[in-house]
């Protein structure tokens, strides 16, 4: 079988170039960090890192959201804990009230001082998280929920009867908070525990209201009932609270499997490929010195 001259530069030419194009790869996997770079290198490897970022991708949304529910519900927490300490600041002034030594002059100081607990109370009801979004409108996050005017004898709520809920897992779903009605209400009133205390504060400034209800005593089973139900959302929202700190981990904990996998599968062993970029360094040199060799090769040389 005879060999052409031109075949044989070719077949120089031809090792060469696939010389390059390996190590140009190797470069490329080692600036990356990366094994497969392209499908066609590991087409089961590239489906299986297809499907592990996806699942990365939804359990970081997973884990975004359960995020946002804790801070939601911490602020929620905080909030009613202010509400309750308001409530027990009133209940504390109901009794003081209702004793007989106080007189008209000092009911109606107790009065002014409810007035502002009262005025707290509210501000408090109408808070908003750090979007700007009011925490107890439901889903009208955008409502300002209550709005309190004892005087004109207006009580009024402009947030929904439900609130809104995250995914923080593919099987578990948690609400952000509870809508302002089921707080501050009482099932018949979105807004009972404000005229109950609106009511209370009129009646210690009218001394001939006062007079002819008796007293405020019946005031605080009100009050108590009205604490009660605040103290019973704490320790709902104690709970939720407690579930979604436990998934927080348990997506933490997954995504890191998950990104582990992910690496074994993806991303490239540093010391095989140093190695065997050296290795494909020398193979190239020793290609372009073959081919320089064979370049010399004439038979005008035989013929001086």
């Amino acid at each position: 079988m005879r060999i052409s001259t031109s075949q044989m530069f070719q077949n120089g030419i031809d090792v060469i170039q696939r010389r390059q194009q390996e190590l140009a790869k190797t470069q490329n996997q080692l600036s990356t960090g990366r094994r497969i770079l392209r499908p066609s290198d590991d087409p089961s490897g590239s489906v299986q890192t297809l499907k592990f970022e996806s699942s990365i991708e939804r359990t970081e949304q997973y884990q975004r959201n359960a995020t946002l529910a804790e801070q939601r519900l911490r602020l929620t927490e905080s909030t009613l804990g202010g509400v309750t300490d308001g409530l027990q600041r009133i209940r504390e002034l109901t009794v003081r009230a209702n004793n007989g030594t106080e007189t008209d002059e000092t009911r109606r100081y107790i009065a002014a001082e409810m007035r502002q607990v009262l005025a707290g109370l509210v501000d408090l009801a109408n808070a908003r998280d750090a979007n700007g979004e009011y925490i107890f409108s439901g889903y009208a996050s955008d409502a300002r929920p209550f709005d309190v005017d004892i005087d004109a004898g207006n009580y009024a709520y402009s947030g929904a009867d439900m609130s809104r809920e995250v995914d923080i897992s593919p099987v578990r779903r948690v609400n952000l908070g509870n809508p302002g009605g089921e707080v501050f209400g009482d099932g018949a009133s979105n807004t009972a525990l404000f005229e109950e205390i609106g009511k209370l504060i009129l009646t210690l400034e009218d001394p001939a209201a006062f007079q002819a209800a008796g007293g405020v005593g019946d005031k605080l089973t009100e009050l108590d009932q009205s604490l009660g139900r605040i103290l019973d959302i704490q320790a709902t929202l104690g709970a939720r609270l407690n579930g979604v700190e436990t998934q927080e981990n348990l997506n933490a904990e997954q995504i890191l499997q998950l990104e582990t996998t992910l690496s074994q599968i993806r991303d490239l062993d540093y010391a095989e490929a140093i190695s065997r970029f050296s290795l494909q360094q020398v193979s190239l040199q020793a290609a372009q010195q073959t081919y320089v060799q064979v370049q010399r090769l004439s038979l005008f040389d035989y013929l001086r």
